[in-house]
């Protein structure tokens, strides 16, 4: 199954990618009038000569402002992951960071967010708990994620008029997450409540097995007790706010080294608007099946944003690489170092384990 959505994955970013550059004309090899390479290739939709030009004329210091985003997003994202596990242990902010780069550079370099179980297990080596544990303050740190992009969906959705597709997706992406929270709440909930019928439910295994799974049952929920505290509640808030806000700034720094406010009257007149409108649609194609980095989901998520706006293909496309490339280049240049900071070889990330050691 995670071979077929691996294959998928890739199948699809492949697809965009080639939509993104070429205009496919069937019809021409139907007729007879165009073979099958000039068919597929032989009409860019994308001017290079024109892309190169508009990447020379880049303005480098919001570019590097916008680099500069990418580390200090981390390190929020760090010192919010430290609030949720320090009911376990503490987990300072240097050291959750780099978990956090490793994370990153997994995603960035293997399918199935594989990077997302790599944190969990270093977690539980870092701190000195289960990687069930750990797995479980990664799920939460998700989960908070989902809630996050629900709410900006929700008020992005209510000042700017998304075409019907993109309704669609955010109304399904705002279930998902509604399922997600719910059953995130009915697992704490359950565990408060009938800690003892887990027990009753899996005596029907073997004694080993059965205590086994329960084990990492209750470990995995153990990494949701951060909720149980109020008072942690303003700071995870506070951090999640910061995040997006850090996301939104990236994107309007990014534009602004395109001069896009100063081309386009639409979004010089909403240009924080314009930035969240670019990451709901973002994170809505994110959530499909793609290549590593979501390479070319993203980049045609980010085209089609724009063009909304009115940003021809040129400067769209132009404006997708290079906010990829900032983040994408980050997580790889020093997220490499950090794996050796942690222990790792490239080949251990593929073969990490959740267990309940």
């Amino acid at each position: 199954m995670n071979n077929r959505r691996v294959v998928i994955g890739i199948f699809v970013s492949f697809i965009l990618i080639y939509l993104i550059i070429w205009i496919p004309r069937p019809g021409g090899l139907f007729k007879g009038e165009l073979s099958i390479f000039q068919a597929a290739f032989g009409q860019p939709r994308i001017d290079f000569t024109n892309l190169g030009r508009i990447l020379l004329h880049l303005k480098p210091i919001p570019l590097i402002l916008g680099f500069l985003v990418t580390p200090i997003h981390c390190l929020v994202r760090s010192h919010r992951w430290g609030i949720m596990v320090k009911h376990m242990s503490k987990l300072k902010l240097f050291d959750g960071f780099s978990i956090i780069m490793v994370s990153y550079f997994t995603n960035s370099i293997l399918p199935l967010r594989i990077g997302e179980v790599v944190r969990g297990v270093l977690l539980g080596r870092r701190i000195k708990i289960t990687n069930s544990a750990g797995l479980g303050t990664v799920a939460l740190d998700r989960a908070l994620d989902m809630v996050s992009l629900l709410v900006v969906i929700i008020i992005t959705g209510l000042l700017f008029d998304f075409p019907a597709e993109i309704g669609y997706a955010a109304w399904l992406l705002s279930a998902i997450s509604l399922i997600m929270i719910l059953i995130i709440a009915a697992m704490i909930l359950f565990k408060e409540r009938h800690g003892n019928l887990p027990n009753r439910l899996l005596e029907w295994l073997p004694v080993g097995i059965g205590r086994r799974i329960l084990s990492i049952i209750n470990q995995f929920i153990s990494g949701f007790a951060a909720l149980k505290s109020p008072a942690n509640y303003f700071l995870i808030v506070a951090d999640s706010v910061i995040i997006w806000g850090l996301y939104a700034a990236q994107v309007l720094l990014v534009m602004i080294a395109f001069n896009l406010p100063a081309n386009y009257p639409v979004i010089a007149a909403e240009p924080v608007m314009t930035s969240f409108v670019i990451l709901v649609i973002a994170a809505l194609v994110l959530s499909v099946p793609s290549a590593p980095g979501g390479i070319g989901t993203f980049h045609a998520a980010v085209i089609f944003g724009l063009a909304l706006f009115g940003v021809g293909t040129d400067e769209a496309a132009g404006f997708a690489f290079i906010i990829h490339a900032i983040t994408i280049i980050f997580y790889i240049f020093v997220g490499f170092p950090f794996m050796w900071r942690e222990g790792l070889k490239l080949v251990h990330l593929r073969s990490m384990r959740v267990d309940g050691g």
